[in-house]
Order: C-alpha cells, then structure tokens, then sequence
C-alpha cells in the first residue's frame, strides 16, 4: 500500500521551507531569514578510479565533491527588504571595492572574508504543515559565487528575480 492510503503520514512538500544565513545560534547576533523562491538542495559527486585487471576494469569510489547550489528570490524592493541591496552588500563585506582613483584599490574578496559576510553558516530548513521542522541542512563556511540580478522586458509584467549560486565547502544533515 502507497503512504497516500494513510491519513496520519505527512510528506514532505516541495513549498514548505525557509533559509537562514548568519551566525550561528548562540553568538548574540540573529540569523538573516530570508524567503526565496527556489533553492536547490545540496548534492555532491564521488568520482570513480577504474582499475584494469587482465580483461576486466573495476571500479573504485574517489574523493567527494559538493556541488554548488543556486537560490532564486523575488525582488520584493522596499528600502529593508530590497534582496538585491542586501546581497550585494555581502560582496562588499567580503571584501569587492568599486575601483575609484581616490580609494586604495588593493582590497580584493578573500574567502575568509566572503564566509564571514555571509555568516559562515547557511541552513536550509523544511517544515511540515504544523510549521514544525523536519529537516534541516547547513552548508559549512558557504560563500557567494554568482549573482545574477535578473533581466527587463516590455513584454512582460512577472516580478524581478534574483538568482545566486552558493559554494560550500560540506553540508550537514542535521
């Protein structure tokens, strides 16, 4: 029998999740919550090493490798809640300075420096339909590697939409 049978199971939902980026609980300061559109899960990939024996080749597992993940928000505007202001003011923490003949222009964005903008922790959190967590997966020392701050057309009347990649070094299941 199929879990849709039973009316006490309740599977996990494609809608039902949040994401926090900051620091982590417990250091006074409280998390960036955020509500995206979409977020891709973390993934990685173990790369094999065959092994030729006479006429066969075996295979053997490798090293493992996250894969970066790409988050999509809606640029809602307002002067606290503009997605676009706050990201972009996170590559300047880590370290991005417009080159300005009147500015030093030897800072440049260090991975130290883009982990701490972002908060060095970043949690993917989904609920259940009481609101209630039921799986959570923080990405280890996470740092933005691409933002695309969305396209213009006439032709169109759907909301602005921001998407960034996030590159991690491990992700967790807590």
């Amino acid at each position: 029998m199929g879990f849709w049978n039973e009316q006490t199971t309740d599977p996990k939902r494609k809608f039902r999740w949040y994401l926090q980026f900051g620091t982590p609980n417990g250091t006074g300061d409280s998390p960036l919550q955020l509500a995206a559109k979409k977020i891709d899960k973390p993934k990685f990939e173990i790369s094999t090493t065959p092994h030729k024996f006479i006429n066969h080749t075996f295979f053997f597992p490798g090293r493992l490798e996250w894969k970066p993940i790409t988050a999509t928000f809606a640029d809602i505007g307002g002067p606290d809640s503009d997605i676009a202001n706050i990201l972009f003011s996170k590559i300047e923490e880590a370290g991005y300075k417009i080159p300005n003949r009147g500015r030093d222009c030897r800072a440049s964005i260090t991975k130290n420096k883009s982990v701490i903008a972002f908060g060095s922790v970043f949690t993917i959190v989904q609920t259940d339909g009481e609101g209630n967590d039921v799986e959570k997966w923080q990405l280890q020392n996470p740092w933005i590697s691409t933002i695309e701050f969305g396209d213009l057309d006439y032709t169109s009347e759907d909301l602005i939409e921001i998407t960034m990649t996030i590159v991690y070094d491990a992700a967790r299941k807590l």
